[in-house]
């Protein structure tokens, strides 16, 4: 198979993850078959994706006929097998728990065209745990999008055991042509990429609030006023490049050793957990919402994805 056979994409799972990636797969002109077991699901997915249309058009990234195009390009269905039967591409966003994912791909694989790509979208599972009883396991591979999947650029590429290059070659395509920013992860390894420098910094986030170094909202501060506001130009290994590999070796000999090396979570994050302040959800985490400020909180992260999305993209242009 070839991207240009490519015209429709069958989602498997219609949640957080799946509504958006359906919203990406339609709005670059495919057909997005979206599965979910019950219409009412269904019903919410869509209702997410026109939220996320609204927000598109509000940033002038979508206009109204655009988005009404896209909606007409989203079929929804409460069976598998005729959701997957006529699909060249197959996104499993099943929730991540792996024997779901397991019997989900296996019932994927009964039904789907013998050559269809079939992907694993996983924030950290082994995909060749989730393919180990295909029986194409070199037509299947690892896809994690971003949360939210329709605004954030990247997509990691997980090569499982026996994934073929050919394989690897077309997701990465498709990715592309979904306006991604695919990255290939060579090696399965617990969390991934993203996960895995994303869990580094939450654990010595976490210790340094803990200790009582700083606040948790100057955690954040020190994120969003000085490694954010580099990192979405320069990452951390350009970053020593510029600053110059000699003095960070220098400064790793002293530093490394003081950094949180912990194994478990700290008592402080199980403690706000058992008091019931998981975050936005429950109106109180680290910070205290209020009631009813998931919606308000979830409109604003979007739009400024939107126009850092905007920005980097012309600056793109400019290289």
């Amino acid at each position: 198979m070839n991207i240009d056979q490519i015209n429709t994409v069958a989602i498997i799972g219609a949640g957080t993850m799946g509504s958006g990636i359906s919203l990406c797969v339609a709005a670059a002109g495919y057909q997005a078959n979206l599965f979910d077991v019950s219409d009412r699901q269904l019903e919410k997915a869509l209702a997410r994706v026109q939220s996320c249309q609204e927000v598109l058009i509000r940033e002038g990234i979508s206009s109204h006929e655009q988005a009404r195009q896209s909606l007409a390009r989203i079929h929804c269905y409460t069976d598998l097998g005729e959701a997957v039967a006529q699909a060249q591409f197959i996104i499993e966003a099943v929730p991540e728990e792996l024997e779901l994912k397991r019997r989900v791909f296996r019932q994927i694989e009964e039904a789907c065209p013998p050559d269809a790509i079939r992907v694993t979208n996983t924030s950290g599972l082994s995909v060749s745990e989730i393919t180990r009883e295909s029986l194409s396991p070199e037509l299947s591979a690892g896809m994690h999008w971003v949360n939210p999947p329709e605004l954030v650029p990247l997509v990691e590429i997980i090569r499982g055991e026996k994934s073929s290059d050919e394989t690897i070659g077309l997701i990465y395509e498709l990715a592309v042509k979904l306006g991604k920013k695919p990255v290939l992860i060579q090696k399965e390894v617990p969390g991934i990429g993203l996960n895995r420098l994303q869990f580094a910094l939450f654990r010595e986030a976490l210790g340094m609030v803990e200790e009582g170094v700083v606040s948790a909202e100057d955690v954040d501060r020190i994120m969003c006023y000085g490694l954010g506001f580099r990192y979405p130009w320069i990452g951390p290994l350009k970053t020593a490049d510029l600053g110059g590999l000699d003095v960070f070796f220098e400064i790793s000999k002293y530093l490394f050793q003081h950094l949180s090396d912990a194994k478990t979570p700290p008592p402080m994050l199980a403690d706000l957990i058992t008091a019931g302040h998981l975050g936005v959800k429950s109106g109180q985490g680290f910070y205290d919402y209020g009631q009813d400020a998931a919606g308000h909180i979830l409109d604003r992260r979007d739009s400024s994805f939107i126009r850092q999305c905007r920005l980097m993209q012309e600056i793109d242009s400019e290289d």
